[in-house]
């Protein structure tokens, strides 16, 4: 009997859920209808395959938006939920179930795709280029003083608070960085902990408000502390989930709040950006240690012209670019005319300056991954000369991006 993929219906939420659970190695499912429903609602973007009546591969994708270079946002399509069974493996499932979802996603109007990859292998294939670095930082709080001691007053705050000020400080700070994604009513529920997953436990970790000197909310912080003495001395750490700031002193004031917490020897905070402002916040930059640097966030162009016309530029140029899309999606040449004061871009019979697959323009579309990088480890041919040089000046963007939203 052959796979059978399609989406599914309301009714299957539960064997949905069960088996993105099973896919990811999880022994333990902990069925709640309300929850399914709601994690699956629009069941026309959830794709599964069924094998003698079963799920044995999961797909699923929602509508978001991502920020360009220059604070537009673009219409995008999600990738999220992926699994498959070990007895249904390399039997096309995956490759199936993906070029269905990225036609659908381009025929509803979405400018780019964007997933986080579980295996780098997997998706360059499809079209997708890593285009978001994500970092993760220790602090020495004995070593850590502050050039400046940012402003504000910092609170406690309870689950209801964080969900009434969290999306509009966030909403601010999405706005201000490329590569962040919107986060909808459901999942700021979730993570104020007023919506739980059937299969976790309540947040045991603290909330912390900056305020400023007008009484605004400007950023806040969650962390848990975990408990550690050594020969009666305290050595604890404060493990920062997340910390976001629509200001700079509010961030500043954050980390220094952090750092001066009772018997806390240690800050470690993850899902950082590539430009870390901390180090260079503090008078012994070395007191601040990366800890780790990999790839985040994946962008599949879906829409080349509208891509390349809605970020922003800050030189100006004018480049004929071939971008090669296996899948046909987004194939074609293209001359892309960029100022800080205006961009078009256009499909053209000119011939190419630069060629590049999908998954090249992919990566470097948000600027913060660098064309003449790529083009260096093979990714992209180069046919008049300096070509590169000049394509990677104009896609190159003046802020890292960033995104602190899994999916």
């Amino acid at each position: 009997m052959s796979v059978d993929i399609r989406t599914i219906t309301i009714d299957e939420a539960d064997a949905f859920r069960r088996a993105v659970r099973a896919g990811f190695g999880s022994p333990e499912t902990i069925d709640d209808g309300e929850w399914a429903r709601a994690v699956c609602d629009p069941v026309d973007r959830v794709l599964a395959a069924f094998d003698r009546g079963g799920i044995v591969a999961t797909f699923q994708s929602f509508a978001t938006e991502v920020t360009m270079p220059g604070g537009a946002l673009v219409a995008s399509g999600a990738v999220t939920a992926v699994t498959c069974r070990a007895t249904h493996r390399r039997q096309g499932l995956l490759t199936r179930m993906m070029l269905a979802d990225l036609a659908a996603s381009r025929d509803r109007g979405e400018i780019v795709d964007v997933l986080i990859a579980a295996e780098y292998p997997i998706y360059g294939r499809f079209g997708y280029g890593p285009a978001v670095l994500s970092t993760a930082w220790e602090l020495d709080t004995a070593a850590a003083e502050f050039v400046m001691p940012g402003a504000g007053t910092v609170e406690f705050i309870d689950n209801e608070t964080l969900r009434k000020e969290g999306p509009a400080i966030f909403d601010r700070v999405r706005r201000s960085r490329p590569g962040m994604i919107d986060r909808s009513e459901f999942d700021w529920d979730v993570r104020a902990d007023l919506r739980r997953r059937p299969e976790d436990k309540p947040w045991l970790g603290f909330r912390v408000l900056c305020r400023d000197g007008d009484g605004v909310a400007q950023g806040w912080a969650n962390y848990l502390h975990k408990e550690k003495w050594a020969d009666m001395r305290p050595q604890s750490t404060a493990e920062v989930s997340d910390l976001c700031a629509a200001t700079t002193a509010a961030e500043i004031r954050l980390w220094r709040f952090l750092t001066e917490l009772d018997h806390v020897a240690t800050v470690t905070a993850g899902d950082r950006p590539a430009d870390e402002l901390l180090p260079w916040v503090l008078n012994d930059a070395r007191a601040a240690k990366q800890t780790a640097r990999s790839d985040f966030v994946w962008v599949r162009p879906l829409d080349v012209a509208a891509l390349l016309t809605a970020r922003s530029y800050t030189s100006r140029g004018r480049m004929v670019i071939e971008v090669d899309d296996p899948q046909g999606i987004a194939g074609g040449r293209f001359v892309l005319d960029a100022s800080p004061d205006g961009t078009t871009c256009r499909t053209s019979s000119e011939s190419a300056e630069v060629t590049m697959p999908v998954r090249t323009l992919g990566a470097v579309s948000l600027g913060g991954i660098r064309l003449a990088s790529l083009h260096a480890a093979g990714w992209s041919d180069e046919h008049v000369p300096g070509a590169v040089e000049r394509t990677d000046a104009l896609l190159a963007g003046a802020v890292a991006p960033w995104c602190n939203t899994w999916f």
